[in-house]
Parts: C-alpha cells; structure tokens; sequence
C-alpha cells in the first residue's frame, strides 16, 4: 500500500523550515544568513512550497517581504509545530536548549586568522550548535572556568600543555614555527636577508605585542642575537595589530607561520629571511573536565581536532 506522496500530505521540510525562518524574522536576507545559504535559495524554497501548498505566502515589495494573510495563519501553525518537533527531538537526544549553547574564548590573532574562516563549515554540520565566539590577547582574561572551552597559545610546548594549566583537560591543535615578516617593500628597501640584519635596523623596528611581551627576547636569543634589546618598537594590543603595522611598512613583526598565510599569499606580508626551524608555539584547546560531557562540546571538539589533523 506504498505511496509516492509525502505521506500524511505533508509539505516537504526543508521549504517548511525556509518559510519559518523568512516569516519569523520577515526578511529573505537575514533568513539567508541563519540558515547558511544564499537569498536566491531561500526564495527557490519558499516558491517550492507555495507551489505546493497553491497559496502566496508573502507580498513582495521593493527592499522588504510581508507575510500575506494566509501566510500569517500558516505560519502561527508551522512555529508551533516545528517547536513541538524541536522539544522531542531535544528529550530524545540530551540536546536541550541550554545544551545547545558554546561559549569559546580564544586568542584574537588565532580566531581571526586561524578559526574564523573554517567556522562556516562547523555551522553546517552542526547547525544545532548556538556557538559564541569570545577573543582577548590579555593573558589574564583566560583560565577562569567562565568559558566552555578556550584556545590558548604557549612556546612551552609539551603534549598536555603548560604545568600551570592544572585543573584543565587539554588538546594539543597546533604547533607552528615563530617567523619574521614584513612588507615586501621593507624587506627589499631595507636588504633584509638574514637575522643578523636586524642588528643593522636596531629595537626601534621592532613591532611588538602587548599581548605578547617576552616574544621578541626569546625568539631573539634562539637566533643568538642576545645583544639587541626589543624594548624601542612600537608597541601594539595584539597580533593582528603588529602584523597590519608591518604589512604597512613600519617594522617586522613575528607571527605563527600558519597565520600569516592568507597575507604571505596575498603579497601583503613577506617573511624577511629563510625560517630558521628554532622557534616554535603551539595552540591548544583547553577544558575544565566537567565540559568534556556537554554535547555541544563534544561536536565542536570533534570537529576542531578534525580540522587540524589532531583527531
């Protein structure tokens, strides 16, 4: 007694949550947006299921959408039953409403360069997953079990992280080699070749990180260059900020190599002399023990561990 038909005469679902989302927040653009997709498939959707359904859902105007009448009604149905299939769909899976909810806190110069730009992939996988995204470059803001979980850098690298980091689980993600970069037009205006060079352009050259104070001195007496003193440079709130200054002509900075990528492959930034492989931070993902069973937790963890190859 099979059927072709949805069964029920159902509508099909992914045009019913479409609708939801541009009815709800009255708007084709901002529905794009929640649902990670682009306008004109939010609007392919929603004529699929007026098709269907033989009704306009919505009068459209020059910049805005109103629900029509009939569309007032369907979506008042449609809310509370997509909310009833959320609720039952949370007491079968563990996946309640504060469940859903990750609060991360990471390094600026590692979210903005590192995580950001793969977090459209998590959200489509995990569309269920409410993550906020917090950032800081101020050692102390982290290590206070305010956060789900953080992502901290150290150049004391070991495979559980830092001793001072007890009460934490951690995840080694990466360890990146520390390099010297700048603008190309420095690089070449200023014979950059070597690391004795820096010797030849003095302290004051030096773009330094707040966030970062000792960064300079230790990667300076790995490179054996213990006499210059990294304490003349303009000083910055961040890494992100050092490394604009150097694209923009006004020293060198130093930046994990896998963060500056974007900007060595856009021409922006160049490294000043072949790496010297001595110099190393690595990133981690940090926990307090009792997050390690949040199921939000859980699929991000996965799915970061995934990204860099550490899973």
């Amino acid at each position: 007694m099979g059927s072709a038909h949805t069964p029920r005469g159902l509508p099909p679902l992914n045009p019913l949550r479409t609708f939801e989302a541009a009815g709800r927040l009255q708007s084709i653009r901002q529905a794009a947006a929640e649902l990670f997709v682009t306008p004109g498939a939010v609007s392919r959707q929603v004529q699929v299921l007026e098709s269907w359904l033989g009704v306009s859902l919505f009068e459209h105007g020059a910049r805005s959408v109103t629900l029509t009448p009939v569309g007032v009604r369907y979506l008042r149905a449609v809310t509370e039953h997509l909310e009833a299939l959320a609720e039952a769909t949370a007491e079968i899976t563990g996946r309640g409403r504060g469940e859903s909810v990750l609060l991360i806190r990471a390094y600026t110069f590692f979210a903005t360069n590192w995580l950001v730009p793969r977090l459209t992939e998590f959200h489509r996988a995990q569309p269920w997953v409410n993550l906020q995204l917090v950032t800081s470059s101020v050692p102390d803001d982290f290590g206070h079990h305010d956060a789900d979980a953080e992502i901290r850098p150290s150049t004391r690298f070991s495979a559980t992280g830092p001793d001072d980091w007890r009460g934490f689980r951690t995840d080694w993600l990466i360890s990146d080699e520390i390099v010297c970069v700048c603008s190309p037009a420095y690089r070449a205006g200023h014979g950059l070749d070597s690391p004795q060079d820096l010797l030849r352009l003095g302290s004051a050259e030096l773009l330094r990180s707040i966030a970062s104070p000792y960064l300079w001195r230790d990667w300076l007496a790995t490179a054996g260059l213990r006499d210059l003193v990294p304490e003349f440079g303009p000083t910055y709130s961040d890494s992100v900020l050092t490394c604009r200054a150097a694209a923009a002509g006004q020293g060198v900075a130093l930046a994990p190599l896998s963060l500056v990528e974007a900007d060595l492959a856009g021409g922006r930034l160049v490294i000043a002399f072949p790496p010297s492989d001595r110099y190393h931070i690595a990133f981690y993902l940090v926990y307090a023990p009792d997050r390690a069973t949040s199921p939000a937790f859980r699929a991000f963890r996965k799915w970061l561990l995934t990204q860099t190859g550490a899973h």
